[in-house]
């Protein structure tokens, strides 16, 4: 009897020292454990806990989270843009065909062809007064005004063919005399306005996805201790380490995870959140 109690108090105390002991914690039936480290090296060097950091456990990959929201967030229409804008057709068309309502910068001059420049009024008058302001020698004046466009259409039309012949001619020799144009079309580029809509496009899908990540696919979550360790216990499965908005910062890092990990049934899975496997924000 006596035999039999001993055996019983050694058994509690080996079972309480495995409750106690790091690493030896039980996983229930059928599902698996999953228990992560998150350290952040800086410049100098010295690898650090990133303690207190939220660590979300998702079904999906946050990446491909943002994706979805964003084919779910009604894009704004650049066409319903351009339509409202004060230009004239020829250069609506163009925006359009071109899908940009950028019209100064490198890009926008490497784009536009001579054809484009010469039947898109608001190019062609761009060209002609940057370059006739900017007392460019050699080019031409045209032998009619902005009066007879409107009023003398017959004289206009006489004199306008032969002035782009002419100007053809100097674009081939000049090609760096569409520079100046930036200093009339910046007074009128809508892109600053569209970039406003895309930014908010952005927002709202950014907005959206966070919220899908915390609702949809949300598996589990905690915060690290302060040796910047955490612990899942979860279904078998794939599943991804995130931190969503949030940054382990050390340093001049600003660093957050998106990784990979399995879970498997019965049994520990152990990973490790690092500078390696960790994107940086700037």
């Amino acid at each position: 009897m006596r035999y039999a109690t001993r055996f019983a108090a050694a058994c509690l105390t080996i079972g309480l020292l495995a409750a106690t002991i790091p690493g030896a914690a039980q996983v229930s039936a059928g599902r698996g454990r999953l228990e992560f480290a998150a350290r952040v090296t800086p410049a100098s060097g010295r690898t650090e806990p990133a303690r207190g950091l939220t660590i979300f456990l998702l079904s999906k990959s946050y990446d491909d989270i943002k994706k979805e929201a964003e084919e779910k967030t009604p894009k704004p229409d650049l066409d319903a843009f351009v339509d409202q804008l004060q230009f004239s057709p020829e250069m609506k068309a163009w925006m359009k065909k071109n899908h940009t309502v950028t019209i100064i910068g490198q890009g926008f001059r490497d784009r536009i062809t001579p054809d484009d420049l010469f039947h898109v009024p608001e190019f062609f008058d761009a060209y002609v007064n940057s370059n006739l302001s900017g007392l460019n020698q050699g080019f031409p004046a045209p032998k009619y005004d902005a009066q007879d466009r409107a009023q003398h259409t017959k004289k206009y039309e006489t004199n306008k063919q032969p002035y782009e012949d002419l100007l053809r001619k100097y674009l081939t020799l000049h090609p760096d005399s569409k520079d100046a144009m930036d200093t009339i079309l910046e007074q009128v580029d809508p892109s600053t306005q569209w970039g406003i809509q895309e930014a908010h496009w952005r927002e709202q899908a950014h907005q959206r996805a966070l919220q899908m990540a915390q609702t949809d696919y949300l598996a589990a979550k905690t915060e690290t201790n302060l040796d910047g360790r955490g612990a899942f216990e979860a279904t078998p499965g794939n599943y991804w380490l995130c931190t969503l908005d949030g940054e382990a910062l050390s340093g001049e890092k600003h660093l957050h995870w998106d990784v990979s990990v399995q879970v498997r049934a019965g049994e520990v899975t152990h990973a490790e959140l690092n500078n390696l496997n960790a994107e940086q924000r700037p």
